[in-house]
């Protein structure tokens, strides 16, 4: 009698012990943490848990929708770039990434834009100067085109966990052209503050649910 409730106290720490490890990873997959299975106890492998996922998928759309509802008429971007396009211009390819989107201006004379790239764990410091050298080659591009200078020195990068977001905004900025170069900074890089500060809450809010 003894020796058979010895077994049942045993085989009920067991499961106990074997519900906290799931509970202990389910926890970190429900807040959006992306982890690293490794070997622990009897071998056990990343294989054990086939519907645990590195990744949390965020519709890009949203997020430029979300953006554009702020900006408004003020939001230029039209026209989405082909990965293809964005590998050419960036040089952020298909391996660095879970998703992207990109939109710019139709006329490659305008340089409003838009990028979020959904990064693999491995690549985010590597779609980061990606996309900064992309920023440093707009300014170079624009030197001569006081239109575009202003508005290209203003452009922003930021990481939000694993969303390495750009934004060159602005749009029309006639109405403070005269007032000379500062200005026109100014008032873009308040522009794309406002578009950061609404991709960084919509990303965090869905990243906790």
């Amino acid at each position: 009698m003894k020796k058979w409730i010895a077994a049942l106290v045993i085989g009920g720490v067991f499961l106990l012990t074997g519900c906290q490890d799931q509970l202990s990873e389910d926890d970190l997959v429900n807040n959006g943490q992306a982890f690293e299975m490794k070997q622990v106890g009897d071998d056990l492998q990343a294989g054990n848990f086939p519907m645990l996922d590195r990744e949390r998928f965020i519709p890009l759309t949203e997020l430029k929708d979300n953006v554009k509802e702020l900006l408004g008429d003020n939001y230029w971007p039209e026209v989405d770039l082909t990965k293809e396009e964005l590998a050419q211009k960036t040089g952020i390819t298909e391996e660095m990434y879970v998703d992207f989107l990109a939109e710019k201006q139709v006329l490659d004379a305008h340089i409003d834009t838009m990028i979020i790239v959904q990064a693999k764990e491995a690549y985010v410091g590597a779609v980061e100067q990606a996309l900064e050298n992309y920023r440093t080659s707009i300014i170079d591009a624009n030197r001569d085109h006081p239109q575009n200078l202003g508005k290209a020195m203003a452009s922003r990068m930021e990481t939000i966990d694993n969303y390495v977001c750009f934004v060159l905004l602005g749009a029309d900025t006639t109405a403070v052209a005269e007032q000379g170069e500062e200005k026109i900074i100014a008032y873009c890089q308040e522009e794309n503050e406002r578009a950061l500060y609404v991709l960084e809450q919509d990303i965090l809010e869905q990243l906790r649910d």
